[in-house]
């Protein structure tokens, strides 16, 4: 039967790596393994880390992404600057990576790594679920190739992060570490799965369409300077930076703009606004055309999000607590930063609803998730959960 380890480790890099490989190879675990997620904070050595796991688990494949500040391992929450955990996947399961470097994405090399993956599973294998990590900025092209290629399997996923928005991120594999680039895990898992996805914020009355907009660059809404229409809609609360410019992540957490589109809203945090335009910089892109409005959400609800989106996929795919396999989480580190120091208190909600099943997840700078089947999108603020039964 298939099942998963989730492992944890805040040790040096060399302790780091035997703890992990001791949890996984113990008892019922000996040698089973067959692929891997890892995530760790960006002080750990990650080419250590990705190295000593590669010749301690020879033939086991993995994919790991940097986090903020923190991660969460075997259902706790790992505080930095040295934490680590990987959810390893055991028995009959097989998962496929392609990864690449990349410094100016495009959606041809989407399809490139989404057909590498795919075809990696070898023959007779299906894909049932994939998991996409990227370096921030990187993400809406590739999903636009990526997505046709999968034919509707769900895709989830969680951008690389650091501490501070520096650039220390990276994201690896057993064969290499990329300060900037992309991967693509497709896996064929044998029992159930479900990959929730939203926001849970809820939409206003206020909202507008963009009139003009370049790539994660917001320069009108209604025709108007965007960053004037925003202001407005927040009743002036940042009246100081729409006369200095400047970052504006930590103020507009809780009230984000929200896409409208078919399936739903997607959230876009707004990051900075520019001067003289007036123009808002975003985590995610925003179409010409499109509808955004205000949105608000409270601390107490990101609090309890992944404990109730949980909770409902269980109930909507039909699967029982003592079933629950294992748990991959991916969550906002902008939404952690705005509820600490109730992350501990989100985990512990969180694994109530989860028992005894391995949980895993880190905190990302942008989140990727199928809010529709064959809908793949990025969005900011956002929360996913991968469930294995």
């Amino acid at each position: 039967m298939p099942r998963t380890a989730s492992v944890l480790a805040t040790h040096s890099t060399q302790a780091a790596v035997a703890s992990m490989v001791g949890e996984l190879t113990a008892g019922a675990q000996a040698a089973n393994a067959r692929f891997g997620f890892l995530t760790c904070t960006v002080d750990v050595d990650v080419e250590g880390l990705r190295s000593g796991l590669a010749e301690a688990l020879p033939g086991v494949a993995f994919l790991g992404a940097t986090s903020c500040r923190s991660v969460i391992g075997s259902g706790q929450l790992l505080r930095g600057p040295h934490a680590a955990a990987a959810l390893w996947l055991c028995g009959d399961v097989r998962g496929s990576v392609a990864a690449r470097a990349v410094s100016s994405a495009d959606e041809a090399v989407g399809r490139l790594l989404a057909r590498e993956a795919l075809d990696g599973l070898g023959a007779g294998r299906t894909a049932r679920f994939a998991i996409f990590q990227g370096t921030p900025s990187t993400e809406e092209p590739l999903l636009r190739g990526i997505s046709p290629e999968l034919k509707g399997v769900p895709l989830l996923g969680g951008s690389a992060a650091d501490d501070d928005i520096s650039g220390r991120w990276s994201i690896f594999t057993r064969e290499a570490r990329f300060p900037a680039g992309a991967a693509l895990v497709v896996v064929d898992w044998p029992g159930k799965v479900a990959t929730p996805y939203l926001s849970g914020a809820m939409p206003t009355e206020l909202e507008g369409v963009v009139t003009r907009v370049e790539g994660r660059v917001i320069h009108e809404i209604d025709g108007r300077p965007a960053a004037e229409v925003y202001n407005e809609w927040l009743n002036g609360a940042l009246d100081e930076a729409l006369h200095a410019g400047g970052v504006i992540l930590g103020q507009t957490t809780l009230t984000p703009l929200g896409v409208v589109r078919s399936f739903g809203i997607t959230l876009v945090h707004p990051e900075r606004i520019l001067l003289p335009e007036k123009a808002i910089t975003t985590f995610a892109e925003v179409a010409r055309g499109e509808r955004v409005t205000l949105v608000r959400s409270t601390k107490l609800g990101m609090q309890g999000r992944p404990a109730n989106l949980v909770a409902r996929a269980m109930s909507e795919a039909g699967i029982a607590r003592d079933e629950l396999k294992g748990v991959l989480l991916v969550y906002c580190a902008g939404c952690m930063l705005a509820i600490d120091p109730a992350t501990a208190a989100m985990v512990d909600s969180l694994r109530a609803v989860t028992g005894s099943a391995g949980v895993v997840g880190g905190f990302h700078f942008g989140e990727q998730g199928c809010p529709a089947p064959g809908r793949v999108v990025h969005g900011n603020l956002m929360t996913g959960a991968l469930l294995l039964a």
